[in-house]
């Protein structure tokens, strides 16, 4: 059973990707939230698997949510999810210990297998925020560095990674 916890604040969103979920079998949401604040409440509460984390939230946005997520319990996994599909957004949130990046739009695509692949160590990336990745590295002519040292819990998320991008 991958136990699960939702934060994103707008409520239709938060609803709709909750009866998404209810539909697998092994999918237990055990908590709702709304603002960052709520969440590393839950996460420090129930210790969940995986956690699906709106980018932009009041009081603590997604980012540093899963910074201080990864301090109160390395072992939970989080997938982000946006509309943001901009350069900065996507490295904050790899910077910041996301497993997973899964754009809004196809959450109902992409989400049911982003949180089967990160709750079993690996990683998951939209087709546009991984077309947007292999951007980045093209640029920079190399494997970009800033994956390395947020991923040093796991050595195979590193390599997970890599495999999804390609270069």
């Amino acid at each position: 059973m991958t136990n699960i916890v939702l934060a994103d604040d707008h409520e239709l969103m938060r609803e709709s990707i909750a009866s998404l979920l209810r539909e697998e079998p092994d999918f237990n949401i055990i908590g709702q939230c709304s603002n960052g604040c709520e969440l590393l409440k839950l996460v420090e509460c129930f210790r969940p698997n995986v956690v699906v984390v709106d980018v932009s939230m009041p009081e603590i946005n997604g980012i540093e949510a899963a910074r201080l997520i990864h301090k109160i319990n390395p072992f939970t996994r989080i997938i982000a999810l946006s509309i943001y599909t901009d350069e900065a957004y996507i490295r904050d949130m790899i910077t910041a210990g996301a497993s997973g990046y899964v754009i809004k739009s196809e959450a109902a695509k992409d989400l049911v297998e982003a949180i089967r692949l990160c709750s079993r160590g690996k990683v998951y990336f939209s087709e546009v925020i991984a077309d947007t990745l292999r951007i980045i590295q093209s640029n920079n002519g190399k494997r970009e560095n800033f994956f390395i040292n947020q991923y040093s819990r796991s050595d195979s998320v590193t390599e997970e990674i890599y495999k999804v991008l390609p270069i």
